[in-house]
């Protein structure tokens, strides 16, 4: 995971992004053989739980993609607003189309 102030300031200012009404992602190539992940839930998404649960459903869908992402990219998602309110398929559906968008999918290699 992204952590660090650093890594997360490098992302906003030398990276590619795809936009959904309910995430945005940012994206960049990194030059470690992994793809590490940031996620971003500000205070417009509601308390603290509402938060922590998007970040939850999120990471859940992560781990189900993980598999299929190319390695060697830092990858920041930034919920918005309406990420809170969505379904898990609906949030499912946004992020897998995120990635597909930006070529970061296994299956998509050549096509971008």
């Amino acid at each position: 995971m992204l952590r660090s102030v650093v890594d997360f300031r490098q992302i906003n200012a030398q990276s590619r992004s795809r936009a959904h009404p309910t995430l945005l992602m940012r994206f960049r190539r990194n030059d470690l053989g992994h793809t590490r992940f940031g996620l971003s839930t500000g205070k417009r998404l509601g308390p603290a739980v509402v938060r922590n649960k998007v970040r939850r459903r999120l990471r859940t869908i992560l781990r189900r993609l993980s598999p299929e992402i190319e390695p060697g990219w830092d990858i920041l998602l930034v919920a918005r607003a309406p990420a809170a309110t969505v379904t898990q398929s609906e949030l499912d559906a946004a992020l897998t189309g995120l990635m597909t968008t930006a070529g970061l999918l296994a299956q998509n290699k050549g096509t971008n």
